[in-house]
């Protein structure tokens, strides 16, 4: 019987060993993606405060340290958190020797000082290239858009927590100092969402709160009483906004609403009864009713119905009917004409 012996060259044997190797550290990393909440310890925490604009903000981190971005107290507007990490070259070379991970449930809340902690690891991963966008949802029903050069994670729910818990970790052993003093950039910006607040802010004309009144966006009524404390949440773009009322004259504007920002709308609410203003000339008296004027007259409201305008000018007297309806202004003045006639005298 013949045997017959087969041998891999060192090419060969060198792909193998990477594989076996890559299949170890991920393996580990499985493992500890599935386990429960963990303890560990990091070198130091690196805090990163976000605020509600597209502005980003970085830090650096050291391997075995750790990153914590924290969210606005106001985080309406943010669905999730994209975070960009510069590699370092010779981390990349190694490229399993260092792993990423993201933390939901840690305890105790993240502080510079502060290296032991306690969590549920989320999402882990190696390095591969000089750069790793990573994508972190913050609600489930998210409009995050995907793409070839970003890892979209799971839905994480960290706000409630107020942050997200980013964990650089070494893997492997025997590594040299090159490595160990190598530093990361971790850059931070909110993933708004595609809308913005509407907030309504109604008066008087004497400067008190008004009555109740309906209020109507794009033609849909809304919560008089929401819109008017914290404000509505609605897609960007052009709305008309409307107020109807009994007591006060109905008002329509155009706003326009941008993204992740609040759009104030400041409205005086005009009393519905009628508005008279009369025209006379100096000296002349004037009486709507029973109530006497002297030019020029203050614009005036009246109630709705028939009404009675006399203007007295010297010894010449005009009288006449006007008929008003609530919602609406009436100007009144006095018409004078020259006649003028050709005789053969």
């Amino acid at each position: 019987m013949e045997y017959k012996y087969y041998t891999l060259d060192m090419a060969k044997r060198g792909s193998v060993k990477k594989v076996l190797k890559s299949l170890i550290v991920y393996g580990s990393l499985i493992l500890a993606t599935y386990a429960f909440a963990e303890n560990f310890r990091t070198h130091s925490t690196q805090i990163i405060e976000l605020e509600n604009t597209l502005e980003k903000k970085s830090a650096e981190a050291s391997i075995n340290d750790s990153i914590a971005v924290k969210l606005p107290e106001d985080s309406t507007f943010i669905q999730g958190i994209e975070l960009n990490i510069k590699v370092p070259k010779v981390i990349t070379e190694w490229r399993d020797c260092v792993a990423w991970s993201l933390y939901s449930s840690i305890s105790p809340e993240p502080e510079a000082k502060k290296i032991d902690y306690s969590g549920v690891r989320a999402e882990t991963g190696t390095f591969e290239s000089l750069s790793l966008t990573v994508l972190v949802p913050l609600e489930k029903n998210n409009t995050i858009k995907k793409d070839v050069y970003s890892y979209m994670a799971e839905f994480l729910n960290s706000k409630e927590d107020g942050f997200i818990f980013l964990r650089f970790q070494l893997v492997m052993k025997g590594v040299s100092s090159e490595i160990m003093e190598s530093k990361f950039t971790v850059t931070a910006k909110p993933i708004f969402i595609d809308k913005g607040i509407v907030s309504l802010k109604t008066l008087t004309e004497d400067g008190n709160t008004p009555e109740s009144y309906s209020v109507f966006l794009d033609g849909n009524q809304v919560d008089a009483e929401k819109i008017s404390a914290g404000g509505i949440l609605t897609d960007t773009g052009e709305h008309t906004l409307n107020i109807v009322s009994t007591s006060y004259r109905n008002e329509m504007r155009t706003i326009t609403v941008e993204q992740a920002k609040i759009t104030e709308v400041d409205l005086t609410l005009r009393d519905v009864k009628p508005v008279i203003r009369i025209a006379a000339p100096e000296k002349a008296k004037v009486f709507f009713d029973s109530k006497e004027f002297e030019a020029p007259v203050e614009p005036f409201s009246t109630t709705q119905g028939d009404h009675t305008v006399k203007f007295l000018i010297g010894d010449y007297e005009i009288v006449r009917s006007v008929t008003v309806f609530n919602g609406r202004n009436y100007n009144i003045s006095i018409v004078m004409e020259a006649q003028i006639e050709e005789t053969e005298e």
